[in-house]
């Protein structure tokens, strides 16, 4: 039997297994749940907060199957970033797990001084532009394209000492907000994550790594 491209299931007794061929549309007792997985992540994103009576929570989750990026990926991709600034442009770079490590990817792309452009890139765990000196914020036309399964990232004020960053989980068009420290195994001590900053509406990610 062919299972379908979308199911849609009920957590009575804790997590189900997966059941759609891209991703499942789980009710457990603290909202609905967009599960999906692919080799570089598995995600748990709400869709709606909601109490149902009988069922068990899940709660929000990402999962990096090969463990965080490391420190050394951030400071080159942070180097082009701030390359591209200085030079008055945006920017988009990625990270692909391949052949037993993280990579960092710099596609061929047309930039300028608000908007980048690149063909689509297939097996990136992650996905990140810059946005000049201007905040670290997923703009509209981010989140219409911004449609697969991976992280995503913005960083902003490339003209401080201290970088400003926002990433989140995205699963076709659902997304979950995860601290830099989700992403990377580093220093956060020199960067302004915005995840952090008490003012902004967030879900709070339970985060699990591979060992």
């Amino acid at each position: 039997m062919i299972a379908p491209v979308v199911d849609y299931l009920v957590a009575r007794h804790g997590m189900p297994a997966p059941s759609g061929g891209a991703y499942d549309y789980v009710l457990a007792g603290d909202g609905l749940f967009l599960c999906a997985s692919n080799v570089d992540l598995d995600v748990r994103i709400p869709v709606a907060s909601c109490a149902v009576r009988g069922l068990p929570p899940l709660y929000p989750a990402c999962t990096l199957k090969q463990g965080r990026v490391p420190q050394s990926i951030w400071d080159e991709l942070l180097h082009y970033l701030h390359m591209a600034h200085i030079a008055r442009c945006e920017m988009m770079v990625g990270v692909r797990y391949e052949i037993a490590e993280y990579r960092l990817i710099v596609p061929p792309q047309a930039v300028g001084p608000a908007s980048v452009s690149y063909p689509p890139q297939d097996n990136l765990a992650l996905e990140l532009h810059s946005h000049g000196a201007a905040l670290a914020h997923f703009s509209r036309t981010d989140t219409a394209d911004e449609q697969r399964l991976r992280i995503y990232g913005v960083v902003g004020r490339l003209d401080s000492d201290r970088p400003q960053v926002s990433f989140r989980a995205g699963a076709y068009g659902h997304f979950l907000r995860l601290p830099w420290t989700t992403v990377f195994d580093g220093n956060a001590d020199l960067l302004d994550d915005t995840f952090c900053e008490p003012s902004t509406e967030r879900a709070r990610a339970l985060v699990s790594f591979a060992p």
